[in-house]
């Protein structure tokens, strides 16, 4: 997303819109590594640690008081709670999403999709996400949990 994000000819206020929609990137591992990166930085920026101290991330996060970083989860859970909202309405992106496309793919490795993020997330099939989407009080319990157990692993 970087050619995007620095082309000039986008306005700034646009660019930075962007970026707060998070709810609609595919995460892969590298770029869950980069955007951890980036807040591990910006709490170093924030809190004033040089990188030449070398801290460990761990006694950063402690110093300023957290357990684990935040930024990630955030990104989950406004993915999982955007695709409860986009399957329970009838709208484009629904269409968009369970739309398919004819023809034959290219060579290779398959990318990761949006709807794999989710079933990675849920670690549900995605048929089953569909069905307890629908109902939004589940879906919440389903997004709280998921998070939870994701939470303690780190």
């Amino acid at each position: 997303m970087s050619k995007l994000l620095t082309n000039r000819r986008i306005s700034f206020a646009t660019r930075s819109r962007l970026t707060k929609c998070c709810e609609t990137w595919t995460l892969n591992a590298s770029l869950e590594r980069n955007i951890e990166a980036l807040e591990m930085w910006l709490y170093r920026r924030m809190a004033r640690i040089s990188w030449k101290e070398k801290k460990k991330n761990k006694e950063v996060l402690e110093e300023i008081g957290l357990k684990h970083s935040e930024l990630l989860k955030t990104i989950k859970t406004r993915q999982l709670a955007y695709y409860g909202h986009i399957r329970r309405h009838q709208s484009l992106q629904k269409s968009i999403m369970e739309a398919k496309i004819n023809g034959k793919r290219q060579r290779g490795r398959k990318r990761k999709s949006w709807l794999g993020n989710i079933e990675e997330t849920t670690t549900r099939r995605i048929n089953e996400c569909c069905e307890v989407a629908l109902d939004r009080e589940e879906w919440r319990r389903t997004i709280a949990s998921n998070l939870w157990q994701e939470t303690e692993q780190r």
